[in-house]
């Protein structure tokens, strides 16, 4: 990691926000032989021992050949599980959804990864990566659009210092400052839930199979991992929160497993619990003043749908595009068409990705006889109808009409 001097430094882009989105974003755009700097606040941890408590993400197939396109997924091919089998049900009612990976005739329907473990393949990929420049912990102070180009301020071990860039990316997660400076409208639904998220060993092997039991709180997701680990999802009414967190092991994977049901048979070691609590963040317009929203600072949806790091990977893999097509037709990458360019060719899969997430945590919170009725008997339809299921799978697996090239097999 470069330690910046005190003049001040030019870059194509900056990416404000180092995570995995920022990371992606970097390595994406590195292949273009951009000069590309990250600015990060969160000094990296260097602790790589394994953890029962290691959190888990769903990758689906578009974000797979994306990871294999950046040479990243044949890094995790030790820490990834396969999802070979998805059972949806109704809690309380009839009609249940199978999904498996023989009749969709496909390798895998998605696969687990352990977080901590893809967030160290980037970080090694970007140390050696020559024109990505990674500096951390720094703090972006200011920022302001100046002689087409952006000027940005930041400081780094108590020293102040600035770059200009001909694009800015902010990746600065759901609270992010840039936006909030830019005064982007930004809509907020809260569901007055909650997500508590940990780690769960059932009795039972779990084959691979995934578990998605919709109840009238919210929907709860078992997810096969490593040594017969399953990542636990559970949905809850915002005020349950805290005495479920604060209950001893025990007596959470009694709770838990009433919740679930014992498909897996009885629940018997639980990990540490964490929660989130559960927003709709939705970002009409991204983009402004030489600026791209990226992540969770542009949209913000249910752990639950799994489709958060999935939608911004095909965020990242559109701008890449974008960007490419205005390096080859000599265009400023940081003008006002080549961000509204990004904004028209990202909005209809933001706008379907979104409304399924909400769809997902409000149609099933409905308990009433008739409504359930007609939820079990559509179940029941969709498990019948294997077109149906592949349609379904397909939007998924992340695939909607045009795909980026970075979502396609080379």
């Amino acid at each position: 990691m470069t330690k910046p001097n005190n003049q001040p430094s030019y870059f194509d882009v900056t990416i404000v926000g180092g995570g995995m989105v920022g990371m992606a974003a970097a390595l994406a755009l590195s292949k273009f032989d951009l000069n590309i700097c990250l600015l990060e606040f969160i000094e990296p941890s260097e602790n790589s021992h394994p953890s029962y408590d290691d959190r888990t993400l769903v990758v689906n197939r578009a974000s797979i050949q994306f990871w294999k396109n950046l040479n990243i997924w044949n890094q995790l091919s030790d820490d990834i599980t396969p999802i070979d089998k998805v059972h949806v049900s109704n809690k309380g009612h009839f009609g249940t959804v199978k999904f498996d990976k023989d009749s969709l005739n496909v390798d895998a329907l998605a696969y687990i990864v352990e977080a901590k473990k893809l967030g160290f393949a980037l970080k090694n990929k970007i140390k050696n990566t020559d024109n990505i420049q990674m500096i951390c912990p720094a703090q972006v102070t200011d920022f302001k659009l100046e002689n087409q180009q952006v000027s940005i301020d930041y400081s780094l071990d108590g020293v102040k210092y600035q770059q200009i860039c001909r694009l800015m990316l902010a990746a600065d997660g759901a609270q992010s400052s840039i936006r909030k400076t830019l005064d982007l409208e930004t809509q907020i639904k809260s569901y007055d839930r909650t997500a508590i998220i940990c780690n769960i060993t059932p009795e039972f092997k779990h084959q691979y199979c995934a578990y998605e039991r919709l109840t009238k709180t919210g929907p709860t997701a078992m997810l096969p991992f490593v040594q017969n680990r399953c990542g636990f999802v559970w949905t809850v009414q915002k005020d349950q929160t805290d005495e479920l967190l604060v209950l001893n092991d025990s007596e959470f994977l009694r709770q838990a497993q009433s919740q679930f049901g014992y498909r897996l048979g009885k629940f018997v070691k639980v990990g540490k619990r964490s929660s989130y609590p559960l927003y709709l963040v939705t970002v009409p317009k991204q983009v402004k003043n030489r600026t791209i929203l990226l992540g969770n600072a542009a949209h913000s949806m249910s752990p639950v749908s799994a489709q958060g790091l999935n939608l911004a990977v095909r965020d990242v893999a559109m701008l890449s595009d974008v960007i490419e097509n205005a390096l080859h037709n000599h265009i400023d990458i940081g003008s006002d068409k080549i961000l509204n360019n990004y904004q028209k060719n990202t909005e209809s899969d933001q706008s379907q990705t979104m409304k399924y997430t909400d769809d997902l945590m409000n149609w099933f919170k409905i308990d009433e006889p008739l409504v359930s009725s007609i939820r079990s008997f559509g179940l029941l339809a969709l498990d019948q109808s294997l077109q149906a299921k592949k349609a379904l799978f397909g939007r998924a697996s992340g695939y909607r009409g045009h795909s980026p090239k970075l979502l396609r097999v080379k």
